[in-house]
């Protein structure tokens, strides 16, 4: 069996570029027989090949969540050695895995404002004050990589350090008024990443999809 990855572990240096940046990404880390599995069983889903036949008019984007029928090759992307390694390094040894999902979109689709994700600061309940300090990671893989403009992935490095507050936006945020808060400048990236890639990610930094 082909390992998932081309490594086992991340290094020190991007280690400490998640702790100042809020993401690492991994460009081509996928093995190349591996990232073939994968892309021939996603294409393989029944869903996905009913949505890639239908007309772009009936829509430009595929979403699964929660994505429980994972195959053989999906599952293996959730306890790979590197996976483990790098939420060992910055999450510690207690874990609690919330959902998969997975995305197919055709050219065009459309863009998702800058946003983040750790739902902890958006409800008041016991649970969600209890955890909201705490790093919720999300790890995005992308077979096909992306070029910009084409469903590629933006980010807002440092922005992970502001407190999301109901008032904090990312308009504010690019405007330059919390900046000090982050300790940076925070200014908006555009990636482009390979086939193959991966993009380890804080959740609570500011991140959109052009």
């Amino acid at each position: 069996m082909s390992p998932v990855f081309r490594r086992d572990a991340p290094t020190d240096d991007e280690l400490a570029a998640f702790e100042r940046d809020g993401y690492i990404a991994y460009a081509d880390i996928l093995d190349d027989a591996f990232r073939d599995a994968l892309v021939a069983e996603i294409l393989g889903r029944d869903d996905v090949r009913a949505f890639l036949d239908t007309p772009e008019s009936a829509g430009t984007v595929h979403f699964v969540r929660p994505w429980d029928d994972r195959g053989p090759a999906s599952d293996r992307l959730i306890d790979a050695p590197l996976v483990q390694a790098l939420l060992a390094a910055t999450v510690g040894p207690d874990i609690h895995f919330c959902h998969s999902s997975f995305n197919v979109a055709r050219r065009g689709a459309g863009r998702v404002p800058i946003h983040q994700d750790h739902h902890h600061w958006f409800h008041e309940n016991p649970v969600n004050v209890a955890e909201r300090e705490k790093k919720y990671i999300q790890i995005l893989y992308y077979p096909n990589g992306f070029v910009a403009g084409d469903r590629s992935l933006s980010v807002l490095p440092g922005s992970h350090r502001v407190s999301p507050t109901p008032d904090v936006t990312p308009e504010r945020m690019l405007a330059g008024e919390l900046d000090d808060q982050a300790g940076r400048p925070l200014r908006l990236e555009h990636l482009t990443l390979p086939p193959g890639s991966m993009v380890y990610l804080n959740a609570r930094m500011f991140h959109g999809v052009e």
